[in-house]
């Protein structure tokens, strides 16, 4: 693959954006609802100050990008990383446990913390293991990248969406759950069933020190379940802030100790952000490389080369934001908005926005923000919106398995020298069985509100993944039968 090949899909996508900008009028949330108005293109200058906006309104995960860099820069520089990935591969007898474990602990622990980012730190980790267990490279990606995706579309806590649309934790639990247990057993037989590498012979090797990587990847996993899942909003569970309360309480000449020597950055748990994560990825890196004496040089050698290599992914997430803050300041796609969602069928017009969105609003965060607050003002009946926040929660998320703006994705594919355009090929098939199947969970759950173009749409989708899957064998046979004919006419002209 071509170098940052992921930074051409994402330019790629920028133009798209800037064209449609200058085609498409822009539209305003008015006193008197949404306001057309005339168009409002993306300029050059705007690209460049577009690009300075999304760096600053997305500085902490580009720090906590940076921060994830520098931990495994000192886990690779105290030479016992491979090793360790290396022992952990070789205690898994069947191929399969592996990815049913990586596919559940990133999905599930997705599903309750309800963010995607938290979960960037393990997905090097957990592809370097599936690699040594012999799966190539996109399974490994979808083991790791797709599982948190599926994590997210099968969310448990969604705090925008429940905010705009007036729901709480428990709306549509049970429907939640199924998705999430359909997504995330849909992927792990598809990495096994379509797995065809066998699994590699594996040694354990004899290592000193290997135990503290292996405990620093569980300390950061039990503080990112304490300091991020919610449990005020899951159980009513408000311990946690109180204790916060009282050990920033504790004061010595009028200071507070806690504050003192840890800052305000460490809120309570249940209230962590990703910026939380990285004092804590930081902390822990600096004492990996004191357990394993890289000295002052070492460390800030690992900190150089860590910000160095991880600087390429936090640039894809400025990027792909810039695309995000470009469309919104042009209000061109707020006006695609209003014209789809004033469809009769309201469930094919919010399934089609929840798509278009995981392209032009890569940050679920503002997605949602964004998308629902308008839809809401032109779908104005309230009975709809327990389902279109199913609809949109787990459609967008869906969808970032083929964005061309997904930035957990085009990370991932980046870290394993992956095109884009052979990850579509690989992963097209399997989305679009997804993609029907939430399709049908979501006219059983809004049925009330379904139009007979849906069921037209459905079938249409059915049959294009018919003709996929007949197309993929006929090809697969043609090409089994030219090796065939090849091979025996090797045998006779030998002969």
């Amino acid at each position: 693959m071509k170098k940052y090949n992921v930074f051409k899909v994402l330019f790629i996508a920028l133009f798209a954006a800037i064209i449609f900008s200058f085609f498409i009028p822009q539209s305003q949330m008015g006193y008197g609802g949404i306001e057309k108005g005339l168009v409002n293109p993306i300029t050059l200058v705007d690209t460049v100050s577009n690009t300075l906006t999304s760096f600053s309104v997305f500085i902490a995960s580009f720090v906590y990008i940076l921060s994830i860099g520098i931990f495994y820069s000192v886990l690779k520089n105290s030479e016992k990383y491979d090793d360790v990935i290396t022992n952990t591969a070789a205690k898994f007898k069947k191929k399969g446990t592996f990815i049913v474990i990586s596919a559940l602990t990133l999905g599930l622990l997705t599903a309750v913390i309800g963010d995607v980012m938290p979960m960037l730190i393990f997905v090097p980790a957990f592809i370097d293991i599936a690699k040594k267990l012999g799966y190539d490279s996109k399974r490994a990606i979808l083991s790791t990248v797709g599982a948190i995706l599926f994590g997210s579309a099968g969310s448990l806590y969604t705090n925008y969406s429940n905010q705009i649309l007036t729901n709480t934790v428990q709306t549509n639990i049970i429907v939640k759950l199924v998705i999430l247990v359909i997504s995330l057993l849909a992927l792990i037989l598809f990495v096994i069933l379509t797995d065809k590498e066998a699994k590699a012979k594996l040694e354990k090797k004899k290592i000193k020190k290997g135990l503290p990587i292996i405990l620093a990847f569980d300390i950061i996993m039990v503080l990112l379940i304490l300091g991020m899942v919610p449990w005020s909003a899951y159980f009513g569970f408000n311990g946690f802030n109180d204790f916060h309360e009282t050990i920033i309480g504790a004061k010595l000449f009028k200071v507070s100790v806690f504050n003192a020597l840890v800052g305000t950055t460490l809120t309570a748990f249940g209230t962590w952000t990703v910026y939380s994560l990285t004092v804590i990825i930081l902390i822990v890196s600096v004492i990996l490389s004191l357990i394993y004496k890289l000295k002052i040089d070492g460390l800030f050698d690992s900190l150089a080369n860590g910000v160095k290599k991880a600087f390429p992914y936090a640039l894809i997430l400025v990027f792909a934001n810039m695309i995000l803050v470009g469309v919104y300041n042009s209000g061109f796609y707020t006006t695609v908005i209003t014209s789809v969602a004033g469809m009769k069928d309201k469930v094919l017009s919010s399934t089609t926005l929840s798509l278009l969105s995981s392209i032009v609003y890569p940050d679920y965060t503002y997605a949602t923000q964004f998308t629902l607050s308008t839809i809401t003002q032109i779908i104005t009946n309230t009975k709809i919106y327990a389902p279109l926040a199913i609809i949109f929660q787990s459609i967008y998320s869906l969808a970032l398995l083929i964005s061309p703006t997904s930035i957990l994705l085009l990370m991932a594919l980046k870290y394993e020298d992956v095109s884009y355009k052979d990850w579509f090929k690989f992963i097209s098939k399997f989305f679009l069985g997804l993609l029907i199947i939430f399709f049908i969970i979501i006219l059983i759950i809004a049925n009330k509100y379904v139009k007979v173009v849906s069921y037209v749409v459905l079938s249409v989708l059915i049959v294009i993944l018919v003709l996929l899957i007949v197309l993929c064998k006929t090809k697969k046979k043609t090409k089994e039968t030219k090796k065939d004919t090849k091979a025996k006419k090797d045998k006779r002209s030998k002969k």
